[in-house]
């Protein structure tokens, strides 16, 4: 199985420590997620990163590691993706339902690193809530 980590930090200020310390943030984030995927799907898995590193707004997702993550999405490259919290795709939960929207349409799963599963039974609601509108 392949699965899809993107990892979004935000990085304020310019110095080497502050840097750091962001670096150091993603690399936190990101073997969280490689945790969550293993108690979730097992062991036999390839893992494949998605990083943004800077201060793109919560509504601007053309950032070069969400688009090749959307791209791979799109041509059913992985099977699913980890994110430590959907705030990471964005704050935007319009923005997280298109995303969402398009990963189910591929049969990708997109899962969070602190709520496994849990994230697309709330996405599926929320979903069927905006569709009804």
């Amino acid at each position: 199985m392949k699965v899809g980590i993107y990892n979004h930090q935000h990085m304020q200020g310019s110095c080497p420590i502050c840097r750091q310390t962001y670096v150091q943030g993603m690399m936190q984030d990101a073997l969280s997620c490689q945790s969550k995927a293993h108690m979730v799907y097992g062991s036999d898995l390839e893992f494949v990163n998605y990083t943004d590193l800077g201060d793109y707004p919560p509504e601007n997702l053309d950032r070069p590691g969400f688009r090749r993550m959307m791209e791979d999405v799109e041509n059913n490259v992985v099977d699913v993706i980890v994110v430590f919290t959907l705030s990471k795709i964005s704050t935007d939960i319009n923005l997280i339902l298109d995303t969402y929207q398009v990963m189910k349409d591929h049969g990708i799963q997109l899962i969070t690193a602190l709520d496994g599963k849990k994230a697309m039974t709330v996405l599926d609601k929320a979903l069927a809530k905006r569709n009804s509108q």
